[in-house]
């Protein structure tokens, strides 16, 4: 999961993590003091797919915050009604999960998320899953590119669960490669990077 801060408010990708283990995290941030009881300005929750590690506490969050609006693609949508399908399963668990949320699929490049301070664009990026998708997000100057399960530091995402092919992923993977080579890269799991340094050490991209 990952937690973005900015002037205007905080906003969330992947809500994989409770909002009180978030809180307890960030404590040293003065900020996000009553993160967990809804003190904080959560502005917006990004999903990059509909896998269980990404979404498992999705419903915590919109518990605390019940009119934060959740940005996911429809394309995903049988993903959150199969136990199997989005993986809960692995974990023991049989989650069917029933929030609702704002539909990003058919936005390719649009700008679905906009305030004084963020901008956030989404890519419609499959092949991990039919719903995946990155967002970029810009504040200021800076822009980062969170690309879930497409993009990993030197590696990609997996293509044998339901909605993967190897042939939409690697279609993803080429698009990406052609972004800024200084833009940084947060990928769903493991070190962040940058297109130029996955350009450089990440076989997928020669492909």
């Amino acid at each position: 999961m990952y937690l973005i801060t900015g002037p205007s408010g905080v906003y969330i990708i992947d809500p994989s993590v409770s909002p009180k283990k978030t809180e307890d995290f960030c404590s040293t941030i003065p900020d996000l003091k009553g993160l967990s009881e809804g003190k904080v300005d959560v502005r917006a929750l990004f999903i990059t797919h509909g896998h269980h590690d990404h979404i498992k506490h999705v419903s915590d969050w919109h518990h605390v915050y019940p009119n934060v609006t959740i940005y996911m693609s429809s394309k995903d949508q049988e993903l959150l009604d199969s136990a199997y399908w989005n993986c809960s399963y692995m974990e023991g668990r049989d989650v069917i999960y029933r929030f609702s949320y704002s539909d990003i699929a058919g936005k390719d490049d649009q700008v679905i998320y906009k305030d004084p301070s963020c901008e956030v664009k989404v890519y419609e990026t499959p092949g991990h899953s039919m719903g995946s998708v990155c967002y970029l997000v810009k504040m200021g100057v800076k822009e980062k590119l969170f690309t879930g399960d497409t993009v990993f530091n030197g590696s990609i995402g997996r293509t044998d669960m339901h909605g993967g092919t190897s042939k939409l992923i690697l279609k993803s993977v080429l698009r990406i490669k052609g972004f800024d080579p200084e833009l940084a890269i947060y990928p769903g799991h493991g070190p962040d990077s940058t297109i130029a340094e996955e350009i450089r050490v990440n076989p997928y991209f020669d492909l």
